[in-house]
């Protein structure tokens, strides 16, 4: 027993130890490119061998309880709760939008009457993103030309933004990306829709609703909904991000008006969490029965930076389900595989662009990054 034991604790070691260079030299990778002092990556992975967890040039030293901004992985609440809503018979995800959204003026989208509520999980609504995306300047507008989101807080950066208000610009100036199913547009204003009809749905608001049928029962207590705009500082502790233009001094950048995101990145996790989270939504343990998971995991082909994704998650070879997030200056990937009854968290707490140079691919050289630290991960796991 004496033997058996010192093997465990040397293969954990071993694990640790390799974790720990995966995390290293990924970090090095990008301080050699961009000289990134001030930040670095963090790795948590868990399964049947146990959970690890490692970081590089991140001060203070994160822990599995430090909490983060998980960004775009906020979406896997906003589809789980429609699925459930879906499973509660209390909407169908075949439906059309406009069967939940009557008299709405602010939803009064461009085909709005063929749109459905699948369509929106996919992002295959042709739904144009207020948030990611310069409002054209053909638009009769004082924000024409700019990010209506910089806009506004440009002017009071605390500014609550609304679900109404981020669809209502597209109401307003009828725009959109595409006819409905056409192609795969990816769209935080089309969560946006979904969070107003989980609200309408559920007599709830979307915080309250996730809350109270996820985190709360779940025992996702390091978890929360953030939806106003003077609540920027996240909850101690908490990993701090900084952001990198070239030829400028870092900027930091953890606190931050998220209101404009709500259902589509705004919540803040902590990795003990979130791959908690993870695990029992695509097990069938988290409210969402399997027959329901077996509709989020139906993948179609997206676009480079997504690969495949069904119902608010996105699959990868070798990885398996999950999600990627990134908001200022946090970049992360996450991934559940139920074969293996691995869970895979990767994180940067910066991002890096340059202005100056044509074609800037900085953000994506570290998205894949963080991505191809999640194989490196699990390889040596």
């Amino acid at each position: 027993m004496s033997c058996e034991k010192s093997s465990v604790n040397g293969n954990e070691k071993n694990v640790q130890v390799s974790l720990q260079h995966v995390a290293d030299s990924v970090y090095k990778l990008f301080d050699d490119k961009w000289n990134i002092d001030k930040s670095g990556i963090m790795l948590y992975i868990n399964g049947p061998s146990g959970t690890f967890m490692s970081s590089s040039n991140i001060t203070p030293t994160p822990t599995p309880d430090a909490h983060f901004r998980i960004a775009s992985i906020s979406k896997t609440f906003t589809a789980a709760a429609i699925m459930r809503l879906h499973q509660e018979g209390l909407l169908h995800i075949e439906d059309g939008i406009e069967n939940y959204i009557i008299d709405e003026p602010a939803f009064n989208i461009p085909y709005r009457s063929e749109i459905t509520i699948k369509q929106l999980l996919q992002h295959r609504a042709g739904v144009f993103d207020v948030t990611n995306s310069e409002i054209p300047e053909t638009v009769n507008a004082s924000y024409a030309g700019e990010m209506y989101v910089d806009y506004i807080r440009n002017q009071d950066n605390n500014h609550k933004f609304t679900l109404d208000e981020l669809v209502g610009i597209n109401a307003e100036h009828q725009l959109s990306t595409s006819a409905p199913n056409v192609m795969f547009h990816y769209s935080n204003t089309g969560y946006n829709i979904l969070g107003k009809i989980i609200e309408t749905v559920s007599g709830m608001s979307y915080s309250e609703y996730i809350t109270q049928t996820f985190i709360t029962p779940l025992g996702l207590s390091r978890t929360y909904s953030v939806w106003e705009g003077s609540d920027v500082e996240m909850r101690m502790p908490y990993v701090n991000s900084h952001l990198y233009i070239q030829g400028e001094a870092e900027l930091e950048t953890s606190q931050d008006n998220m209101s404009a995101h709500v259902t589509e990145g705004n919540i803040v996790s902590t990795p003990s969490d979130i791959t908690k989270w993870l695990e029992l939504l695509l097990t069938g343990n988290a409210g969402v029965s399997a027959e329901n998971i077996a509709l989020m995991k139906e993948m179609q082909v997206a676009d480079e930076a997504h690969g495949f994704y069904g119902l608010g998650l996105v699959y990868n070879e070798g990885l398996g389900y999950g999600h990627d997030g990134a908001h200022l200056s946090y970049v992360s990937s996450l991934r559940y595989n139920q074969d293996t009854g691995i869970t895979i968290l990767a994180s940067a707490n910066f991002i890096r662009i340059a202005p100056d140079e044509e074609g800037d691919q900085s953000f994506f050289e570290l998205a894949f990054g963080v991505r191809d630290a999640c194989y490196s991960a699990i390889s040596i796991y």
